[in-house]
């Protein structure tokens, strides 16, 4: 206990998906919560990715639906886009929601500090204000949910007028009638299904060999189809090169083996690094790996006792961590679980649902076709070896070779129904909300 700080049952650092999630569900079990958040809470999701993505995306649905309206035999004039106004409505609905949620959070008896939080020993937690004044924080626990913001590249210098990340093309007035994408994963992707779709001219650039790298190679192809069909562009398997601005506005962007395209707008869609940097951490045992992400477990514990960590922030045992709001929300739960002594359920991350919002949407959960019969050999595998190696035993063959707990159960059934969950069809993230997480086994 710190004499001059202010005394909680957990401190959270950061007010994103992760970090009010924590800040709920502990509220409702009756302990004293505080909430330090630099900007407004509601984090990326709220702000500057899931909810205004999907507005536009939204916009982009209506805008095809007119277009297409005479098919139907509805006589419509061709539709022109003001994207002044579906940004208009865009804020309008992000400010809603976020004053909901401070409603909901105050009516939760949940303190807010507005600053910069970081914390030292003995988990007291500081808050810059901004503005040279500061707040002593101390939790008997402390949950690190500080997030993530958009990676950049080499080269490619974010301007927010050329060259941009989400944030900037989250925050357009009007958009270029053209742009190149780099990166064609799901964020990616959905900006240019959403560009493509509101008449601008679109080239995807991906260095690996095929755009959604975590999806079948089929459904990645069924959008790649759907795409080249509505004149966006798509390269695999190419590296960029660099871009050189042009005197009359736009910039060329050069890569491959000297290719270069001339567009009006470079959006930057290389992933998300975490904001790891101004968390302080000094006197305390919190391990940061390479990339800047905190080491947790499972129960999300880091390496300083009494302290946890959650959402993007996070890097986690043996998988690739999904930066996802939904993950957050659910590490957020095992966090305040652990903390009241219960016996909390780890999130299972290869079972977490995904949803690509590009038209063609794709959603899914699991593993991929490719990755689970991969598995299914190296278990057969295994087995066949075992087998070899016991020849003219009276030792069954199916049981050798690997520990029962390393075999998932009923591993051909998995590969069969997350096929199935797998799809490229419009309407298909809103019907994945009807599959059960834990039944996708």
């Amino acid at each position: 206990m710190v004499p001059t700080a202010e005394e909680f049952d957990v401190v959270v650092i950061g007010g994103g998906p992760g970090g009010y999630a924590t800040a709920l569900y502990g509220a409702n079990a009756g302990l004293r919560i505080a909430v330090v958040e630099k900007d407004r809470v509601g984090g990326t999701c709220l702000h500057r990715g899931c909810i205004p993505a999907k507005e536009f995306l939204e916009t982009a649905h209506v805008y095809r639906t007119v277009a297409g309206a005479k098919e139907f035999g509805v006589q419509v004039e061709q539709p022109v886009v003001e994207f002044s106004t579906s940004q208009a409505r865009k804020q309008k609905v992000v400010d809603g929601l976020w004053k909901g949620l401070q409603s909901l959070m105050k009516s939760r008896k949940i303190a807010t500090f507005i600053g910069t939080g970081t914390l030292g020993a003995n988990h007291l937690v500081t808050v810059d204000d901004g503005n040279g004044g500061t707040t002593e924080l101390h939790g008997t626990h402390v949950v690190l949910a500080s997030g993530s913001a958009p990676r950049t590249i080499p080269g490619f210098d974010i301007d927010g007028t050329i060259v941009m990340t989400s944030d900037e093309v989250l925050a357009l007035e009007k958009l270029p009638g053209s742009a190149v994408v780099i990166g064609g994963g799901a964020i990616g992707l959905e900006f240019a299904s959403m560009m493509s779709d509101l008449g601008a001219q679109v080239t995807v650039l991906e260095a690996l060999p095929q755009i959604l790298a975590g999806c079948d190679k089929d459904v990645a192809a069924v959008v790649a189809r759907s795409f080249k069909s509505r004149g966006i562009d798509v390269r695999t398997g190419v590296q960029v090169r660099g871009h050189t601005p042009n005197s009359d506005g736009g910039t060329t962007v050069n890569f491959g083996d000297g290719e270069q395209v001339t567009v009006d707008a470079v959006v930057v869609s290389v992933g998300r690094r975490p904001l790891s940097d101004n968390l302080g951490l000094q006197g305390t045992a919190v391990k940061v790996n390479e990339r800047g992400f905190v080491e947790v477990d499972e129960r999300m514990h880091t390496g300083e006792p009494g302290v946890y960590a959650v959402g993007d922030l996070v890097a986690v045992p043996n998988i690739v961590h999904p930066a996802l709001a939904h993950v957050g929300f659910a590490e957020g739960i095992v966090v305040i679980k652990d903390i009241l002594g219960e016996d909390p359920i780890p999130v299972d991350y290869t079972r977490v649902p995904w949803c690509i919002y590009c038209y063609p949407e794709v959603a899914f959960a699991g593993m991929s076709e490719e990755a689970a019969r991969a598995l299914v050999a190296v278990i057969q595998h295994r087995r066949d070896q075992r087998a070899c190696e016991h020849e003219g035993d009276h030792e069954p063959a199916d049981v050798e070779g690997i520990a029962p707990a390393e075999i998932p159960f009923q591993a051909e059934v998995v590969v069969v129904r997350l096929i199935r969950a797998q799809l490229g069809i419009a309407g298909v993230g809103e019907a994945l909300g009807w599959v059960d997480p834990g039944q996708a086994g």
